[in-house]
């Protein structure tokens, strides 16, 4: 996501808690000539959150794009979820959105020219499997806040959208696959879902956040992006 928004002029702030891939992608950008600074963060710390926009303003002069793009996801049926795996989720899921968005409006509102909002949601926000409870229901309060964000703002020039892709390339899907008694197998039936036969890669989603953060999307707001290869079009 960083190196695609770095590719189309944007200075990046890049915040997570795994400082090695954090100053590697920053090194990327870097490499390629463009803007990037890392901050080391916790986006379920809402102090965090809040350290990192001031970070960009600093430093880049403004905060014009906003790109909440956090996951954390649990396997298990609802009798069988913890509620530390349930918090947890809320944490990641939502409760970062949450904070993310309230965040970026406040600092948009002050600078006075607008900005985009990008929450990650998922293509489990419109459909359902019976063993991610928190996973879907978190998710599916990512569209709903989205929409609530648009219409709060939209008079001022600050739009939110949210992206929903399928399955694709990362770790958590690696990490997904690994629970697996058969990973091999497991990649299989998930390509299968797909109408065609793949799963997504990174670039497939970046692009699309990409699009929404861009002027070209100026009359997009409120909605909910999927980037899922034609998966939610099939009806079995």
């Amino acid at each position: 996501m960083a190196q695609a928004m770095a590719a189309e002029g944007a200075s990046v702030v890049a915040v997570g808690r795994n400082a090695d891939r954090g100053y590697e992608v920053v090194e990327s950008i870097a490499t390629a000539g463009h803007n990037a600074i890392f901050v080391r963060g916790d986006v379920t710390v809402e102090t965090d959150i809040v350290r990192a926009i001031e970070v960009c303003r600093s430093e880049f002069g403004s905060l014009d794009i906003m790109h909440n793009n956090a996951a954390f996801f649990v396997t298990a049926e609802l009798h069988q979820t913890t509620t530390d795996d349930w918090d947890r989720s809320l944490r990641a899921n939502l409760s970062s959105v949450f904070w993310g968005s309230k965040h970026a409006v406040l600092a948009m509102r002050e600078q006075g020219r607008g900005g985009s909002i990008i929450n990650t949601a998922s293509v489990a926000a419109f459909t359902a499997t019976a063993d991610t409870a928190a996973y879907v229901a978190t998710k599916s309060g990512v569209m709903g806040l989205t929409r609530s964000v648009a219409l709060a703002y939209a008079a001022e020039g600050i739009r939110c959208n949210a992206l929903c892709p399928g399955d694709f390339e990362s770790p958590m899907f690696d990490a997904f696959l690994a629970t697996q008694s058969d990973p091999d197998t497991a990649r299989k039936d998930f390509e299968a879902l797909y109408p065609t036969k793949r799963i997504l890669k990174p670039g497939d989603v970046a692009n699309a956040a990409v699009f929404l953060a861009s002027d070209e999307a100026v009359g997009v707001n409120g909605t909910s992006l999927v980037v899922d290869d034609g998966l939610l079009a099939k009806t079995y």
